[in-house]
């Protein structure tokens, strides 16, 4: 008896666009709600009166040097344009921006667009929101312009339940959603409870709505409300304030010292760049004789998983975060060739068929064939060597081999084999690789795995675009680049492994498993291939975040990115993210789970085994 399901009882992968349009003034209205997302005396004046003006951005946010303004409804992005003005005439130098939203409905980029061309005055802002806009995929996204040093994070999906998952304090609040009789879900007590959860002492909260409701719930958690003069055709419109008096901000961290000149040192390094730092790297093998980062390339494409755990929400927001720098760096940098993921047996077509079904990203990223095969039209293949050197630019290099490690008047000091100090900063980023554990204590070792690339040349044609499915094979200098393998390693080994004929056989047959064709026409006499070790993590999940030191205490001021298996070139840049900001006591890109799902004491609490069962797979070797 076959066995089946009606999917439309499925919950869509895909957020739901917005049902909009633009009517003969050019105004544009979401026909769910019935609304004009702005005002249609002027949507620029309103945000500014209403919520920069409401919010008194411009007398406050110059008072510290990394200032949250928070939304719900980022609509089509007009009140971060007005923000982004505003802060590009008024800001303090070297202080950070960072503007948080919510959005259920992502509109498409181009509806966006022709909404803002009523104001010329934004036509450069609105071109490099343009440019950068979301991508249409559940979960948190950080998209940086780091010309002016803004930050725009967004929360996609259902606003309570995203914002319930969030740790950070806003120092201003921006309510827009459409009016409460029209969307009544943007205003609920349990939504506007979050606001409260989420604001800052003494932070403040603007919006147009002045509905008895909404000033009633604000009261009651928390908030000091006046009504004031309305914009336009609104008589009035609402400013609040939340109890208790502003605190003074912490220092922030003026230099960093890296461990490890891996793609995992070097994310840190271009994420704490990204915010001024002065940074020292140190990395004992600066020609990458070992280290997997040095490979001549690597394959970049999502891990897609079924289910919606924090780990599937971790790799997917991994794998946005890394396209979009990489894009930036440029083609010396990144060729966004496309990759073929393809099925190596049935378990596997089972899946990639139920993701082409209900795909969890747009057709921008993710081109879907009836047959089940998925075409990652985003991926492609980094030049690692191209890629360290662009991402640790601003870093000091010192290519020396680091033993100790410890904490002195308040700065971490890094010392070689004879114990002469080599340098010293206010935080310390252990991304050692390998060498991790010399460093830190972690409750459960890493794992060695050993992993072995194969170049040769093909009879006939290279293939156009990259393929994947376990093993991978991608056109390189006229090769094939393929592999890799992924055997254990005993971390504590003195020796280094050499690369074999026999590997570079194994990966041809392996292959050979989703691309026959070509497997069968690779020149196997003329391979060569290049081996190195990687580490993981028991749940094959990496690790990033605050570090416990060797002697077992948690100092400030150290951390930890590593674990990255054979995917660290599509995590390490999220992660490298995630360890500045809270290096920099900054808000994090990540939801609380996403960060527990990452952290390094998560083995601590006995959760090992429902990690291990959540990843209950066979290990793939791909990027």
């Amino acid at each position: 008896m076959w066995c089946t399901y009606d999917l439309t009882q499925i919950k869509p992968r895909l957020p739901p666009l917005p049902d909009v349009r633009f009517d003969d003034m050019g105004l544009i209205h979401d026909n769910t709600y019935g609304d004009c997302f702005f005002s249609r005396d002027n949507g620029l004046d309103e945000a500014r009166t209403v919520f920069i003006h409401g919010c008194y951005l411009r007398e406050t946010w110059g008072k510290q040097p990394c200032f949250i303004v928070a939304e719900l409804g980022f609509g089509t992005g007009l009140n971060f344009l007005a923000t982004w003005q505003m802060w590009r005439q008024t800001r303090r130098f070297g202080s950070i921006l960072h503007y948080v939203t919510t959005e259920a409905f992502l509109m498409e980029a181009r509806d966006a667009a022709r909404a803002h061309m009523r104001w010329a005055e934004l036509a450069d802002l609105s071109a490099a929101l343009i440019a950068k806009w979301p991508v249409r995929a559940y979960g948190v996204q950080r998209i940086w312009f780091c010309e002016d040093q803004i930050c725009l994070t967004i929360l996609i999906g259902d606003a309570t339940e995203t914002l319930a998952n969030m740790d950070f304090k806003a120092d201003a609040w921006f309510l827009d959603g459409f009016s409460p009789n029209r969307n009544p879900e943007m205003w609920t007590a349990e939504l506007l409870a979050q606001v409260a959860r989420l604001s800052a002492p003494g932070g403040r909260l603007a919006t147009y709505s002045v509905a008895g409701y909404v000033r009633r719930t604000l009261i009651s958690l928390g908030f000091v409300v006046r009504k004031e003069l309305g914009f336009g055709s609104k008589r009035q419109r609402l400013e609040a304030r939340f109890h208790g008096q502003s605190v003074a901000p912490p220092v922030r961290p003026l230099s960093a010292i890296i461990l490890g000149g891996g793609i995992g040192g070097a994310a840190a390094c271009d994420a704490l760049a990204r915010r001024g730092l002065v940074i020292d790297l140190f990395d004992h093998d600066p020609c990458g004789r070992t280290k997997a980062s040095h490979n001549p390339g690597a394959i970049i494409m999502p891990r897609l998983d079924r289910g919606d755990t924090s780990e599937a929400r971790f790799f997917r927001a991994a794998y946005l975060y890394a396209i979009a720098r990489y894009r930036e760096l440029g083609t010396k940098v990144f060729a966004q060739i496309g990759i073929n993921e393809l099925a190596q047996d049935a378990q596997a077509q089972k899946r990639l068929s139920d993701l082409a079904r209900n795909p969890p990203l747009p057709q921008n990223l993710l081109i879907t064939e009836p047959s089940g095969q998925l075409f990652h039209c985003g991926g492609g293949l980094v030049f690692p060597n191209n890629a360290l050197a662009a991402l640790t630019k601003a870093a000091r290099h010192h290519p020396c081999e680091i033993s100790t490690i410890r904490f002195v008047d308040e700065q971490w000091q890094v010392m070689d084999h004879t114990g002469m100090v080599l340098g010293q900063a206010d935080l310390c980023v252990i991304a050692a690789g390998t060498a991790l554990e010399s460093f830190v204590h972690l409750a459960r070792p890493l794992e060695g795995r050993l992993g072995q690339i194969s170049l040769a040349p093909v009879n006939g044609p290279l293939p156009q675009s990259g393929i994947a499915g376990g093993p991978y094979g991608a056109p390189f200098q006229d090769q094939l680049l393929f592999g890799a393998t992924y055997a254990p390693w005993d971390l504590k080994s003195q020796s280094h492994p050499s690369p074999s004929p026999s590997a570079d056989l194994l990966n041809k047959k392996q292959l050979a498993l989703i691309a026959p064709d070509l497997a069968s026409r690779i020149e196997l006499k003329r391979a060569y291939g290049r081996v190195s070790v990687r580490t993981v993590s028991p749940d094959k999940i990496p690790i990033a975040g605050v570090a416990t030191s060797l002697c077992g205490s948690k100092l400030p001021g150290l951390f930890v990115l590593g674990a990255l298996g054979s995917r660290g070139f599509t995590t390490a840049h999220l992660l490298g993210e995630y360890v500045a900001a809270i290096a920099c006591g900054e808000f994090t890109p990540m939801e609380r789970s996403v960060a527990q799902a990452i952290s390094p004491t998560r083995f601590m609490d006995g959760s090992l085994k429902k990690a291990q069962a959540r990843q209950a797979r066979v290990d793939r070797p791909t990027m």
